[in-house]
C-alpha cells in the first residue's frame, strides 16, 4: 500500500505519456491532469496499483526466497553469486507472471483523463476480458519477463552483493 501511494503519481504520468500521440513532455502531461481532475487526478487507479502490486510483490519476494532456497538445496556447491543471480531473474519473470493480468487494465485506467480514484479497475478488467479473452490480460508478457530476467537478476545480485560488503566490513565479527 504505501509503494502504491509513492508510486501512483509517476505511473499516471508515465502511462499517460506513453499513449499521447504527439509529443509531450510529462510536465505537460502533469498541467493537464491537474487542470482536469485537480490533486486527485494524481491518485487515479489507486485499486489499480493496489491490484497490481500486490499479487507481484508477493510472487517477487516470495519466488526470490523459494528460488535461493531451492538452489540451496539441490546445488550445494553452486556459488552464492549464481545463486542470487538466476534467483533474482526467476523472482523477476514469476512477479510479473503472476501480476500481467493486473497490469493490463492498470494501465489503460491510468493513462486516461476520465478514471477515478477507486472504481475504474474492475470495469476495465471486465472489458478487456470479454471482448481480447484471458489472453488480452497478458498483453506484453513475452516482452515484460524478457527484461524482468536480467533487470532483477542484476537487482538482487547488487543487493545481496553490497549486503554481504556491509555485513563484512561495518559489522566485522
Amino acid at each position: 500500500c504505501c509503494s502504491a501511494t509513492v508510486l501512483l503519481p509517476s505511473e499516471i504520468i508515465k502511462a499517460k505519456t506513453q499513449v499521447e500521440i504527439k509529443a509531450t513532455s510529462s510536465q505537460e502531461i502533469l498541467r493537464r491532469m491537474i487542470h482536469r481532475q485537480g490533486i486527485k487526478s494524481l491518485f487515479v487507479g489507486f485499486d489499480a496499483q493496489l491490484m497490481r502490486d500486490a499479487p507481484f510483490y508477493a510472487f517477487f519476494f516470495g519466488g526470490y526466497e523459494l528460488w535461493c532456497y531451492f538452489f540451496r538445496t539441490s546445488i550445494p556447491s553452486m556459488p552464492d553469486e549464481l545463486n542470487y543471480f538466476l534467483s533474482g531473474g526467476l523472482a523477476g519473470i514469476c512477479g510479473w507472471t503472476m501480476a500481467m493480468p493486473f497490469d493490463v487494465p492498470k494501465t489503460n485506467v491510468q493513462a486516461r483523463y476520465d478514471t477515478k480514484v477507486f472504481g475504474s479497475y474492475f470495469p476495465e478488467f471486465i472489458r478487456i476480458a470479454r471482448q481480447r479473452g484471458i489472453a488480452g490480460l497478458y498483453s506484453g508478457l513475452v516482452p515484460t519477463v524478457v527484461r524482468a530476467f536480467p533487470a532483477n537478476a542484476a537487482l538482487f545480485l547488487g543487493v545481496e552483493s553490497t549486503k554481504k560488503v556491509f555485513d563484512r566490513f561495518l559489522w566485522p565479527e
